[in-house]
């Protein structure tokens, strides 16, 4: 589905796998094991790629995401080499929202993974270089289990949660 030009949507995960994939990260947080931060801007989360899920996120994202992008995005999401997976987790007592920004990837792929939560979509402006790219252009709500995808360069931020936690599964 076409959000807005060069943002889409498309269910990917049941609810019920969504929930047993956060309960998994929750184990890995009670494990009291490092935890490094998912990237320089959010604070609360994990890189899913140091916690044995690596080879997971690469049949993911060979086998299911690289035809999706190679579609949606000829050029950029011509081949993909590599990936950076993440959780970004957002809750009132911890990260509320993101400034605005674009991502370091040729094409992002956000996963909501849920909890109960209100507030905390996503904002979107132009891409990066074009005259659009400091005016908001599209608002997107998270619904669990679907897969928002869109260029690194489309700059976004996330909206303050304002109640529960959101959960997101970044794939780059």
């Amino acid at each position: 589905q076409e959000e807005a030009p060069g943002i889409y949507s498309f269910p990917i995960f049941q609810p019920e796998f969504c929930k047993m994939f956060l309960e998994e990260i929750d184990n890995y947080y009670a494990s009291g094991l490092p935890i490094r931060r998912p990237n320089s801007m959010n604070n609360y989360g994990l890189i899913v790629n140091e916690i044995g899920l690596s080879d997971t996120m690469t049949i993911l994202q060979q086998h299911f995401l690289l035809p999706v992008a190679q579609l949606l995005f000829p050029r950029e999401g011509a081949e993909f080499h590599d990936h950076h997976s993440f959780i970004v987790k957002y809750k009132e007592s911890e990260d509320l929202g993101l400034d605005m920004h674009t991502d370091d990837s040729d094409v992002t792929f956000n996963i909501c993974l849920g909890r109960d939560f209100t507030g905390a979509g996503l904002t979107f402006c132009g891409v990066m270089g074009t005259p659009s790219h400091r005016k908001a252009t599209h608002k997107y709500q998270h619904v669990v289990g679907r897969a928002l995808v869109h260029l690194g360069a489309q700059r976004h931020g996330a909206d303050d949660i304002e109640s529960g936690e959101r959960n997101n599964l970044i794939i780059w």
